[in-house]
């Protein structure tokens, strides 16, 4: 067998330090942290993103005037750091990005005794991390590399009375005013679309199941909402407010009034390109992404609803313009493009 690439290595660190952050954030009491949580998964998520950078040719290396590599204090090659890799990998807006930021910046201001208080305020952005982390990581490199058969649905004591919810309301008031500020002016900046995303802040409400049990059933059933009457819906609301029911809800988005169809998405990043983009070029993008199944694949709805989504009432599919934004940023040099597409790009005709 021939060896692995650089890139599997890294990929495998990037795993390692995914499920490190998951055992700590899970661990009770005293032998939990949640800064050891936020620090390995800041460096799961930079490992994955260099193995993606390396595997598709993409320079994450800091260079000089020259253009020589630059150096750390150790003689190593001085990379990429989060930040920047998340501003090459993602549009601006992207709540992933956004998700990556704010984890960014509260990396510094965790302190061990405020840490209750500091999961019970951003928990659902933790939940939000970690989930993105799945969906990169099947997304860029296949299913086979899923954390799915290294982690299990954790079991946990929650108390659900009225005094529990006001518990849990007395932790989050602990928090440090600092933190509480940085929350605050982060959260200023981002528009309602980000923070109302769930790849910016998952939020799951959870119920017990009662009746026969079935052989289907997992320990987390995610319900829809649009499934759901009206008496229902307003039914599950009255009971979470009193904390004697939680149900676990899953918002997705089905089709956006702003996504491009395939033909509209090829031409507006063919015309910010300085060379010859066509339809060819777009599908192999989109199919190397893994943005949305193949052709053949009867579970159509089955995309990347940050770049892609499945439109039923056409039976096609529509893009959005963060997926645009996503390709030309991969192809925008020649060089990018030559690594992506394996060949020189064609200059437009004048």
């Amino acid at each position: 067998m021939p060896p692995r690439p650089r890139w599997w290595h890294t990929l495998q660190e990037s795993r390692r330090q995914a499920c490190s952050a998951i055992d700590f954030y899970n661990r009770p009491g005293d032998k939990g942290s949640y800064l050891d949580f936020v620090v390995h998964m800041h460096l799961a998520w930079q490992n994955l993103l260099h193995a993606y950078f390396e595997k598709n040719g993409v320079d994450f290396n800091y260079k000089d005037k020259s253009g020589r590599p630059l150096k750390t204090k150790d003689g190593d090659v001085k990379t990429w750091e989060l930040l920047r890799c998340a501003e090459e990998a993602y549009a601006e807006n992207d709540p992933v990005r956004k998700n990556i930021e704010f984890f960014v910046g509260i990396r510094n201001k965790v302190e061990h005794r405020f840490q209750k208080s500091l999961i019970v305020a951003t928990g659902a952005r933790a939940h939000a991390l970690v989930i993105n982390y799945e969906a990169e990581l099947t997304a860029r490199f296949g299913d086979d590399h899923s954390l799915s058969s290294e982690l299990r649905f954790p079991v946990f004591v929650q108390s659900l009375t009225p005094q529990g919810v006001e518990e849990q309301l007395e932790i989050r008031r602990k928090l440090p005013a600092k933190v509480k500020t940085y929350i605050t002016r982060f959260e200023a900046d981002l528009t309602d679309s980000v923070k109302g995303s769930e790849r910016y802040e998952y939020r799951v409400l959870l119920t017990p199941l009662k009746g026969p049990k079935s052989e289907a059933d997992l320990a987390v059933t995610f319900l829809k909402a649009e499934s759901l009457s009206d008496e229902e819906r307003q039914d599950l609301k009255s009971r979470s407010r009193t904390g004697s029911v939680i149900i676990t809800e899953k918002q997705r988005d089905i089709y956006l009034k702003d996504a491009l169809s395939p033909a509209k998405a090829c031409t507006e990043v063919a015309s910010r390109l300085p060379y010859v983009f066509q339809q060819h070029h777009f599908t192999k993008m989109w199919q190397k992404h893994g943005v949305r199944p193949a052709t053949s694949d009867p579970s159509k709805e089955r995309t990347d609803t940050r770049y892609c989504l499945y439109n039923a009432a056409h039976d096609n599919y529509v893009f959005t313009k963060a997926y645009v934004e996503r390709c030309i940023k991969e192809i925008d040099t020649p060089e990018k493009f030559r690594a992506f597409f394996g060949k020189d790009p064609i200059s437009n005709p004048e």
